[in-house]
């Protein structure tokens, strides 16, 4: 566990960070000559704001400027808006989490002429143009996770103490016999790729032998677009349909959305999980050992240290301007410690994922749950 008290505080002060950045959505960048440039999706993301203090807290300690800038829509045509006024204004790096698959080549390739390497992180650029994307674990990894905690929720099976979803799952389906189990996806735009990414791992998943004739192998997906109206739109509508028993949300605005649909709507059984902050779903789950889990709309979810992921992703970028790091397969870099972390060597690798390009493995999904749920709130 990290260092709760002391990740808590730099919680807390992001919005002080912010104000001074001015980072507001929609707003014009200032000058920015030699800084590194941290690019969200869209402004008031909390996922995006603790990525920025881990990001910041690195480049802080190495000497280097960092500014955050994120529009007030999750579009491609604002993101490059930005991007092209800190391209102008001479920043050091570029990383971003992308909204779309298109669109970006033309001013992508601005940077790269003018020498300044782009990473990404959370939503991946091509690979054509970055130098690596950083990524908090495998999609596979995250995609059959997701699976697993849907099928042991729907059959009202805690997190398991020795934390083996796969264990689980394989002993609860062997004696199952009861309806098809069908599953729902609230995810975030239709192009978006992590999420996109890790919806075809939770359709591979489905195919294994242990899910046949136990769970439908479709999924229905419902898209909001990262936006909190459009997602809970689409969250009635999984309530109002009555398909799915459990509802599995890629996205943090997806599970907010749909955390407070369900608490809307109790007599409609179904259950939520997905990757969310407990911040923002520690109205929606269980806070306790004592408390009955099942009877919260999210039993369990998982995420990973997102502060953490922007302290990789910074690393990377450093490394990269000092000449050190390229991002081919072995290259690697060196996290200095940060509060208990202790140092760490980080290293490219091919896509575990058979992806083309690189990327840099944060580490593995971490499950939240009412057993560790007190600790998190005040730190994601």
């Amino acid at each position: 566990m990290k260092t709760l008290k002391k990740m808590a505080a730099g919680a807390l002060c992001v919005c002080l960070t912010f104000a001074v950045l001015g980072c507001s959505g929609g707003q014009k960048p200032g000058k920015e000559d030699g800084v590194n440039a941290w690019v969200f999706k869209s402004s008031g993301i909390i996922f995006g704001d603790l990525l920025y203090q881990g990001f910041k807290e690195v480049m802080d300690s190495k000497g280097e400027k960092s500014t955050y800038q994120a529009p007030a829509e999750p579009t491609v045509t604002a993101q490059v808006q930005i991007l092209d006024e800190l391209i102008t204004q001479g920043v050091k790096s570029i990383s971003i989490s992308t909204n779309g698959d298109q669109g970006y080549d033309r001013i992508m390739q601005k940077a790269k002429d003018a020498g300044v390497p782009l990473f990404s992180a959370d939503s991946a650029l091509s690979p054509d143009l970055r130098v690596t994307h950083i990524n908090p674990t495998s999609q596979t990894g995250i995609g059959t996770a997701l699976i697993q905690a849907a099928v042991l929720i729907n059959l009202r099976i805690p997190y398991p103490a020795d934390k083996d979803l796969a264990k689980a799952v394989n002993a609860a389906l062997a004696s199952y016999n009861g309806p098809e189990m069908k599953f729902g996806v609230l995810s975030a735009s239709v192009d978006t790729p992590v999420q996109n990414g890790w919806i075809v791992k939770m359709h591979e998943e489905l195919q294994k032998d242990i899910y046949k004739g136990k769970v439908n192998p479709e999924l229905d997906v419902k898209y909001g677009n990262d936006v909190l109206t459009e997602s809970t739109t689409q969250a009635n509508a999984f309530i109002s349909e009555n398909k799915v028993s459990v509802i599995i949300s890629p996205t943090t605005i997806g599970m907010a959305a749909a955390g407070q649909a369900l608490s809307a709507a109790p007599n409609s059984g179904i259950k939520l999980t997905g990757l969310g902050l407990p911040s923002e779903m520690q109205s929606f789950m269980p806070l306790s050992p004592n408390d009955d889990e099942f009877s919260k709309v999210c039993p369990y979810m998982m995420l990973w240290d997102v502060i953490d992921m922007g302290r990789v992703l910074a690393g990377a970028a450093y490394a990269a301007t000092q000449g050190t790091f390229d991002g081919k397969p072995g290259s690697s870099f060196q996290l200095d410690a940060y509060s208990s972390y202790p140092a760490r060597t980080y290293k490219a690798e091919n896509d575990p994922d058979g992806k083309p390009g690189t990327v840099v493995i944060v580490g593995d999904p971490y499950v939240f749950y009412k057993d560790n749920m007190a600790d998190w709130i005040n730190v994601l």
